[in-house]
């Protein structure tokens, strides 16, 4: 081993044990390399020993019942804002950025994890850099070396200041005289086994019960539980990456297949991506064509029906095409996951995840495909620099969406599809965001919050409704639509915030006739204001109409009134039923809300028979509604059918505020939470007031 080597091991080693006794180095340069190391944080130097009931730094006697040895750098901080541009992320972009990485990686599915390195390839932005700070949460560094030509150096590095479901700060400390320009740096590692971002499924847990499975999720903060990196939307990056697999499982990321081998797959990514679109899944996976340059990805047992359903996708991207510009990404495919994925869907580049629950067999659950779609430009290829302004993402990506809609189905679907979304962030923000109504602005803090806590409908629907306004006010999508293509052009490939927006709307439009346009909009009002969106734009209400009659009609007569009146048995389409459904779970008060009201409109709709997860969903909530303990099983059933955060968590928010109820959803979630992935289990464990 080279003497570099020795020295970095034991660097590595007194660091981590506050054992500096300085043999390794020039005693004359101790001091100041010393507190270098420390990265100015203050800990004690010689501090072999604390007490075992405080993370003081207090002196005690020897008493060895009193005292143990801990790491200081274990000890968790409270959160606060970890960057200047990032306050859910420790990287410095205005010092370095990533421009592109290699990964190779070893899947290992008898001990969950992924085994391997990653190569860096950053730009530095200014001179002396003296250390990189990079994100990583339960990762295993094993080595870390500078590459310079056909020769490394290797580097010293620790893991400090880790915050509770956030992760942790990753410092190598460069070479003395670092300069700018491009640096490549070489990091070997292994994920944990629980990897935040990762899934790993057992055969018996899949469709087919013959192979295991595994996929990713790491929006908003868990590529950091994959790779060591800068983990923040203000980063954007290419990469390939090469994966070792099991030679009879099919292996995809959010990239263009290179090549592919028995058990070996290789990737590239040559648009720049932010770390939480970097993806992977590995399973026993086939496929289908959608169009040209479109396929679906399942598990065999269902790849017929996910063709039948998701068939309009080519149709839904060429719409998204005329709204938004060239579709820069090449390819688009579909993976239909397991029941445990948290999300709708999630829009990986080259391949966009969806749920299962998705499969309603009428493709009246397609439109979120419309919404993954519309990110290819509202998110990915124009990012929010940070999630406090995740409307820029997700406002953006349900207003074109709606946009879709429209092309395919008319003005009044997509007017209707907005009234829907309306409804849905009103008992939002009446339910889940309640004790945080904070968190009902468009632009939030995270200081103190995790992206993940703060995710709600609000960024979507509040942004979309502002979108919505703004493009009235301007003169109509004809007026409004061009300035989005300018807008998306202007920053492709890059991260915004909201000011970012502004001016460019200002600079589009101030030298027109729509200049005193701009100043009635409120963006203080619009940004920062608590609730509902200040303004709901004028919308065709004529399909909204016949649910709204509906939900009035089951909220105020009676079981007996209702069975003779010939208005309830009026033909209605899936998505007035559904909108029907959660405006009557939002009445106050329901009359007569029995097991015999909630079976009569089950025969009415054919309930029963439906494999429509929104409609089940909103049958379940009113099961709660009216406190049936005898569909109990049947509500726990559905809240385990899927583990989609859309679903289960107000799920378990209504079980927990029935106090009967409450004891079996706690006993069904500690039994069941180990399945999810690990989004999911926090965010209803701190639903539940576990947390």
């Amino acid at each position: 081993m080279s003497i570099a080597k020795r020295v970095q091991q034991w660097a590595t080693f007194a660091r981590q044990w506050h054992i500096y006794d300085c043999t390794w180095q020039n005693p004359f340069d101790s001091a100041k390399l010393i507190s270098r190391h420390l990265m100015g944080k203050q800990k004690p130097i010689y501090h072999p020993m604390i007490h075992n009931r405080s993370l003081g730094t207090q002196h005690l006697s020897p008493s060895p019942s009193l005292l143990r040895t801990v790491p200081l750098y274990t000890a968790q901080r409270t959160m606060g804002r970890l960057g200047k541009i990032d306050p859910s992320s420790y990287s410095q972009p205005e010092l370095i950025t990533t421009k592109h990485s290699t990964l190779q990686w070893k899947v290992d599915f008898e001990h969950t994890k992924l085994k391997g390195s990653v190569i860096h390839n950053f730009k530095v932005l200014e001179n002396g850099l003296e250390s990189i700070i990079l994100d990583v949460r339960d990762v295993n560094v094993l080595n870390a070396e500078v590459i310079s030509g056909n020769s490394s150096i290797p580097l010293n590095y620790f893991v400090s200041d880790p915050v509770e479901d956030i992760g942790a700060k990753l410092t190598l400390e460069l070479p003395q005289g670092t300069a700018k320009g491009d640096l490549s740096v070489f990091i070997e590692y292994e994920t944990s086994s629980n990897a935040s971002g990762l899934q790993w499924l057992n055969p018996k847990q899949t469709l087919g019960k013959k192979h295991p499975y595994m996929f990713s999720q790491c929006q908003a903060i868990h590529a950091r539980s994959i790779v060591p990196c800068q983990d923040t939307p203000a980063v954007k990056f290419t990469y390939n990456a090469t994966v070792e697999h099991p030679r009879d499982l099919t292996a995809l990321m959010s990239a263009l297949i290179e090549k592919k081998d028995a058990g070996i797959t290789t990737f590239k990514q040559e648009v720049p991506i932010p770390a939480y679109l970097l993806a992977i899944a590995i399973g026993d996976l086939v496929s289908k064509p959608l169009g040209p340059n479109s396929n679906v990805w399942a598990e065999e047992g269902i790849i017929d029906e996910c063709a039948e359903e998701f068939s309009q996708t080519s149709e839904m991207l060429k719409a998204a095409v005329d709204v938004c510009g060239p579709y820069v990404w090449k390819q688009y495919d579909l993976l239909v996951m397991p029941p445990s994925f948290p999300f709708g869907g999630m829009e990986n580049p080259c391949l966009t995840f969806v749920t299962p629950t998705l499969l309603a067999g009428d493709k009246s659950l397609a439109d979120v495909v419309a919404h993954e779609i519309a990110h290819s430009w509202t998110g990915n290829l124009v990012t929010n620099k940070n999630f406090e302004h995740f409307w820029l993402n997700e406002g953006f990506t349900v207003f074109v969406e709606t946009k879709i809609v429209g092309r395919m189905k008319g003005s009044k679907e997509q007017d209707f599809h907005m009234i829907r979304n309306l409804t849905d962030l009103q008992e939002c923000i009446r339910t889940q965001l309640s004790n945080t109504p904070e968190l009902t602005k468009l632009v939030v803090d995270l200081s103190n919050c995790g992206p993940d806590d703060a995710f709600s409908s609000v960024p979507y629907i509040k942004g979309s409704t502002f979108l919505r306004y703004i493009e009235e006010l301007m003169g109509g999508p004809e007026v409004f639509e061009p300035f989005l293509k300018s807008y998306l052009q202007k920053y492709a490939y890059q991260s915004v915030m909201t000011d970012d927006f502004k001016n460019s709307l200002y600079d589009y439009f101030i030298g027109t006739d729509k200049k005193e346009k701009l100043e009635q909009i409120d963006w203080d009002l619009w940004l920062t204001c608590e609730g509902m969106p200040p303004i709901i734009p004028k919308l065709d209400e004529t399909l909204a109409n016949v649910s709204n009659q509906l939900a009035l009609l089951w909220s105020t007569k009676t079981t007996e009134e209702l069975v003779e009146n010939a208005e309830v048995k009026q033909k209605i389409s899936t998505h007035q039923l559904i909108d029907f459904l959660g405006k009557l779970i939002e009445c106050k008060e329901i009359k007569d809300l029995t097991e015999k009201k909630i079976e009569l409109l089950e025969s009415t709709y054919n309930l029963k028979q439906t494999k429509n997860a929104e409609v089940l969903f909103r049958v379940m909530r009113l099961c709660i509604m009216a406190k049936l303990m005898n569909r109990m099983d049947q509500i726990i059933a559905f809240a385990n059918s899927n583990f989609r955060m859309k679903f289960c968590r107000p799920i378990y928010r209504d079980l927990g505020k029935w106090p009967e109820a409450k004891p079996i959803a706690l006993k069904n979630f500690e039994s069941v939470k180990d399945q999810m992935m690990a989004v999911c289990s926090h965010t209803i464990a701190k639903d539940l007031g576990l947390k």
